[in-house]
């Protein structure tokens, strides 16, 4: 499973301006400024535009139970924070430098890089608040107030370098950073401001989610260290300057705050496992150091899950299961260890016995995306579409702008040899890979099959019109 859901690009990232910051502030002291229902419509539509049009450029790494963890940390913050009804879009770049990024409409862009550089889930969360901190505070409405023309230079600009990114890493870097350049003088005041709303809206969030507010600085610090030391300038470096009075200012703000949150979590040590396996596939030297860790530690749930996925990439599927049965043992329910065993047999193909799996983690926690998708590739590999779509179907009308559920969905519909069913889902894969013109071609010839079927053409009908009216707006 980890090889059907991991896939690898380098992209390259927004930018922003050096920015000095100021004594800590309350809610109260952010500006003050209304912001319509055609607002937010406004910036979902330009966000999902974006969106489209990236999925559209560059492979993402669509693993979904790592986008499921960074889509809970995200919701967490975002009820602390001031957004109102929040309904994101978290993706995950397969990019080792460290970065993140926001832009309107709730769409959240994170590195592999970081969540590999943020030692403790405190870390991650803090640069996930400050990021959340550009959208709650309408950052990219506020800059076309001052610059329409410019902001959507700057967006085609960035999905620009992310493509070229995906053939040359220093190309799209270069391209990125001359955009920057080009607009910094007429907007370094304005993003000054910004960065300084986001870090003490950031810092808010944090702490008003239960994490420790001291994670931001010591991150800032960390980066800032690296930078003197190896001399080389990671990309969040570049994207977003660190100073020693950003670093002060943080460390301030974090002693006001009495009660100390948490700093890490198994879970996220847990998804870092996971992740560097992802990259690490052909990687089997590190298989003598994990043993010896165990021999040492044990109890060391993510060093043994390190061991279970590493024996798994090099097919030693025997001694992986054996790993996982010592977990599962222990925590039965846990679905870290119900996915990486589902992994292991898939690998060894084997579906049925992963499916069994699945289903039985599914009658503790049915309402896991991440088991559901899980669970429906294993029975659509073991020849039971049907039973696939059970899961998945309920999936199109909860995350219906969730690109792995649909291309799970076409699957299913090519083994039981459906050829509308195919045509609407692929429909609206496609869409959401910036091909829209594709897609109102299926839609057209599943209209075409639905034509005695006449609620399910009305429906169809609708969905074309959407889709038009969509794909126009892309284009003024």
């Amino acid at each position: 499973m980890l090889r059907q859901f991991g896939v690898v690009l380098l992209v390259s990232l927004l930018s922003s301006v050096p920015n000095v910051y100021a004594a800590e502030t309350t809610a109260a002291d952010l500006p003050d400024f209304q912001h319509s229902r055609a607002d937010e419509l406004a910036e979902y539509q330009l966000g999902r535009q974006f969106l489209r049009q990236l999925r559209g450029t560059t492979p993402l790494l669509e693993d979904p139970l790592l986008i499921n963890y960074l889509e809970n940390i995200s919701y967490r913050l975002s009820f602390n924070n001031t957004l109102i009804s929040p309904d994101l879009q978290v993706i995950l770049i397969p990019d080792r430098r460290i970065n993140a990024f926001a832009v309107p409409g709730g769409v959240i862009g994170v590195n592999e890089g970081l969540l590999l550089y943020a030692d403790n889930e405190a870390e991650l969360a803090a640069v996930l608040a400050h990021e959340l901190g550009h959208i709650s505070q309408h950052h990219y409405e506020r800059s076309q107030e001052s610059g329409a023309h410019n902001t959507l230079i700057y967006l085609g600009a960035i999905l620009a370098s992310i493509a070229l990114s995906s053939v040359n890493s220093d190309a799209g870097l270069a391209l990125g950073m001359s955009t920057q350049a080009a607009l910094a003088q007429q907007q370094l005041a304005y993003s000054r401001q910004q960065e300084r709303e986001a870090d003490r809206v950031g810092m808010q969030t944090l702490v008003a989610s239960g994490f420790n507010p001291e994670a931001m600085a010591n991150f800032f610090s960390k980066m800032d260290k690296q930078a003197r030391q190896v001399g080389l300038m990671p990309e969040f470096l570049l994207t977003h300057p660190i100073t020693q009075e950003r670093i002060a200012d943080s460390t301030l703000r974090a002693r006001h705050y009495p009660d100390k949150g948490v700093y890490d979590s198994l879970d996220y040590q847990l998804i870092r496992v996971r992740l560097l396996a992802i990259m690490n596939q052909a990687d089997s030297q590190q298989i003598p150091a994990f043993r010896q860790q165990l021999k040492d530690n044990p109890n060391n749930q993510a060093v043994r899950l390190s061991l279970a996925l590493a024996l798994m990439n090099k097919d030693q599927f025997s001694q992986a299961r054996s790993e996982t049965s010592t977990l599962l043992a222990k925590f039965p329910n846990k679905i870290d260890y119900l996915i990486a065993s589902a992994d292991i047999d898939i690998a060894d193909s084997k579906p049925d016995q992963a499916l069994k799996t699945l289903e039985q983690g599914l009658l503790v926690s049915p309402d896991s995306v991440a088991l559901r998708l899980y669970a429906a590739r294993a029975a659509t590999l073991n020849q039971q579409a049907a039973r696939s779509l059970t899961w998945l179907e309920p999936l199109t009308h909860q995350r219906p702008e969730d690109p792995i559920v649909w291309h799970a969905m076409m699957e299913a519909y090519q083994q039981q040899k459906d050829a509308l069913g195919v045509l609407r889902t692929r429909a609206e894969y496609v869409f959401l890979l910036g091909q829209g013109e594709k897609a109102l071609k299926d839609l057209e010839q599943a209209a075409e099959l639905a034509k005695s079927n006449y609620p399910l053409a009305a429906k169809i009908d609708q969905r074309r019109s959407e889709m038009q009216a969509a794909i126009a707006l892309e284009k003024k």
